[in-house]
This record gives C-alpha cells, sequence and structure tokens, in this order.
C-alpha cells in the first residue's frame, strides 16, 4: 500500500469515528493536500472572514448547547476544538492570501499558529470546567451564556487574520492609534501612537484588537487598529 493511500485510509477512520488530529499533525496535513475531503460536517473552505465567522459562531453555539442538553462533554469538546482548527487554519490563509502571499503556510507561520490553535485549546478546556458547573444548576439560563461565549471566542478570528495579513508585509511602518472604547487596557494606553515595523507589534503579539498580548485582548473592549503612513486602517 502507498503511503498516500494508507494516510488517506487512516484519515477516513479517523473521520467515521469523530476522532479529533492534534493541531500539529492537521495542520501539516492540510497544507500537503490530504484533508481537503475531510473537513467535519463536509464544510468547505472559508472564501471570506465573514463565511469563517459564521461557521464558527455556528459550530460554537451548536458544540455548548448540546453539552447542556445532555451531550457528553468530551464530544462537545472534541466538536468545539475541530472548529477551532478549521476556523483559524482559514482565517489564517485569508490573511496571508490578503497580505499578498501565496500558500502553502512557511515554517514560521505554521509553528506561530500550531502554537496559537494550543492555546486556545487551554481556553476551551477552562470553559468546559466552567460549563460543568454551570450545568448543575436548577434552571440555569445557558442559552445567553452560550451565545455570549460563542460570541467572544468568534471574534478572535480577527487576531487569526490580523496576524497572518501583517506577517506577510512585516516590514511596513504603521502606528498604533484608534479610539480607546469602552475601556482601555494599560497596554494599549502605552502602545497609542507608537510608530514600529509591523514586525515589531507581530512578535509580541501587540496586533489591535485582540492581539494576545494586550491585557484587554479577549474582552475586546479597546477598540485600537494599527495604521500605515497615509493614515489607512490595516487591522479589521
Amino acid at each position: 500500500m502507498s503511503r498516500d493511500l494508507a494516510i488517506q485510509k487512516a484519515l477516513q477512520y479517523l473521520a467515521d469515528n469523530e476522532i479529533p488530529l492534534p493541531a500539529e499533525l492537521h495542520l501539516q496535513l492540510e497544507t500537503k493536500g490530504y484533508l481537503k475531503s475531510f473537513k467535519r460536517n463536509s464544510s468547505k473552505q472559508a472564501e471570506s472572514i465573514e463565511e469563517a465567522n459564521a461557521t464558527y459562531h455556528d459550530v460554537i453555539t451548536e458544540s455548548l448547547i448540546s453539552y447542556f442538553e445532555g451531550g457528553s462533554v468530551g464530544s462537545s469538546r472534541n466538536d468545539f476544538k475541530q472548529a477551532v482548527i478549521t476556523a483559524f487554519s482559514d482565517t489564517f490563509d485569508l490573511g496571508w492570501i490578503d497580505g499578498g502571499q501565496e500558500l502553502p503556510l512557511e515554517e514560521d507561520e505554521l509553528s506561530w499558529l500550531e502554537a496559537r490553535i494550543n492555546q486556545e485549546f487551554g481556553f476551551i478546556d477552562m470553559l468546559f470546567q466552567e460549563a460543568k458547573e454551570l450545568r448543575k444548576e436548577e434552571d440555569f439560563d445557558y442559552f445567553e451564556w452560550v451565545t455570549q461565549r460563542a460570541d467572544g471566542y468568534t471574534r478572535m478570528l480577527a487576531e487569526i487574520y490580523n496576524q497572518a495579513k501583517l506577517r506577510a508585509v512585516d516590514d511596513q511602518m504603521v502606528t498604533f492609534d484608534g479610539d480607546d472604547g469602552e475601556e482601555s487596557c494599560e497596554t494599549c494606553q502605552s502602545l497609542k501612537g507608537k510608530r514600529h515595523k509591523i514586525s515589531w507589534f507581530v512578535k509580541r503579539n501587540y496586533v489591535p484588537p485582540y492581539g494576545i498580548g494586550l491585557q484587554c485582548a479577549r474582552g475586546g473592549h479597546c477598540q485600537h487598529h494599527l495604521y500605515d503612513d497615509e493614515g489607512n486602517e490595516i487591522t479589521i
């Protein structure tokens, strides 16, 4: 049996039994074209950030509601994590292409994406620990809680897109600026008005509005962006 056929058979077995791939293996196989036929729920690659957002939000909502309505934590959590891999991969690809680069991704970009996905997995593990305790509460209104969490996790795709797009053009000079919004964290206040190469912000995960290095990252209360020297907003 050839190597390619063996890989395809193994992937088919995992897909049939709903066994998730580790993030690192998923990304490596995807860059080599092995996963085109095996995306969960037969989903095609998102063609826009709006499409990626909508699909990701739906899967997050479905996985959490399924758990609160009696589903197993393992199955619901795995569905969520699989959605992370697909959404983050699709969104990073979109940003990389919009930044003027071609696929496949380079090793440095793959390494960053793998680490970021695994970090999100850690957040999801903590989320399901919280959900486990909330499910014990009688008459808990889980739908509002689920909607808020789906909104919050979906917003993080902006960070993924921005990281990819900026990594594609990392030698450009940009300025951190914009509105403070409802709140403004200490990190954003220290960066406001600062002008550096894109790579400076990317290396430190200071890409607004949801860069994971910003204190306000997951809340998204600040409304800052990076601007080029003509005043054009280059992050979403």
